[in-house]
């Protein structure tokens, strides 16, 4: 089956992924988790928590790659021969086609996919877009709030001086550059207001 678990920035979106490879690991099943190749926050093969918890990547995953092709790969490795588990990060960078082979593969997997919906202008992410039409369980990560203390659902970018910007390349990784990203309310997010002062 084919799962999306989405959430805002700061919803422990990667660190439920990494408590849930560890769940199952502690029983005995094999799980391959995947990366894509753009998050580089913690390294190339890191998947990392900003809470702490990490864990390196069976597979990093380029967007012209083939996520088929990559996990048959790892399927026919001796150290992860026989795995039902996949568990995707950051699966808004994920391309149409690499959900569609996800899509066509769930019926021998349990397929896990973490991610935002939404980027900081709120348009939907290309496998965002491509989870919400062929994912069988859509949840969303709970946890995001607002400064204000109401459930964020929107992705906000702000600047070192706490502006929040609307404008831009869709994809920018906040440890690159002067920004960073959190959850908002949809009113705060809509007048732009990034806390209470």
């Amino acid at each position: 089956m084919l799962h999306f678990m989405y959430g805002v920035m700061g919803s422990s979106k990667t660190a439920q992924l990494l408590m849930q490879r560890y769940n199952l690991q502690q029983l005995g099943l094999k799980v391959a988790v995947v990366k894509p190749a753009i998050d580089t926050r913690a390294g190339a093969d890191i998947v990392f928590s900003r809470v702490g918890l990490q864990a390196e990547a069976e597979i990093v995953l380029e967007s012209h790659h083939s996520i088929k092709e990559q996990l048959m790969w790892l399927a026919v490795q001796k150290a992860h021969h026989g795995f039902r588990f996949v568990l995707v990060d950051e699966a808004q960078f994920l391309s149409t086609n690499q959900v569609q082979e996800l899509a066509d593969m769930a019926k021998d997997l349990e397929i896990y996919c973490y991610g935002l919906r939404t980027d900081f202008s709120g348009n939907f992410f290309e496998g965002s877009a491509a989870l919400l039409r062929l994912a069988e369980d859509i949840q969303e990560v709970p946890g995001g709030l607002c400064w204000c203390g109401k459930r964020a659902t929107m992705n906000a970018r702000i600047d070192s001086t706490g502006k929040v910007i609307k404008e831009g390349e869709q994809v920018l990784i906040d440890n690159q550059i002067d920004i960073k990203y959190i959850g908002l309310c949809y009113e705060h997010w809509r007048e732009g207001i990034s806390r209470g002062d």
